[in-house]
């Protein structure tokens, strides 16, 4: 088994509401042999509120807080979250005025207290 940490390097954007938008670009990982199975592992709160590629993972977690995202996978790809748990972030709409660059970001690690986000492969 192999895992890779994704803790480190997001860009965290702060909307108008002051909550925060944190988004992580990764790399399909080049050392997947044939069989083997892709899981972003998280912290169960976070990762009920994560989109991989603008698609929401909270439907796909498993009793291990964990969602196989094998065949989501592209070459290039965005993990995105909002930090805030409020009503109207269960749609991607934010993610718009993110990527138009319409909010100030900074690029940080997240906090220790978010918990590990991993993808680990088996």
């Amino acid at each position: 088994m192999h895992t890779i940490s994704l803790n480190r390097v997001w860009e965290r954007y702060v909307l108008q509401d002051e909550s925060f938008v944190w988004v992580r670009w990764f790399q399909k990982p080049s050392n997947i042999d044939s069989g083997e199975q892709v899981y972003l592992v998280a912290e169960p709160l976070f990762l009920g509120r994560m989109w991989l590629n603008e698609n929401p993972l909270r439907d796909l977690m498993d009793e291990e807080h964990r969602v196989c995202i094998s065949e989501a996978l592209r070459q290039r790809n965005s993990l995105a979250f909002c930090q805030s748990d409020s009503s109207d972030r269960t749609s991607m709409d934010w993610m718009t005025d993110v990527i138009s660059g319409r909010f100030p970001s900074e690029r940080i690690d997240l906090p220790i207290n978010f918990g590990k986000v991993v993808l680990k492969i088996d």
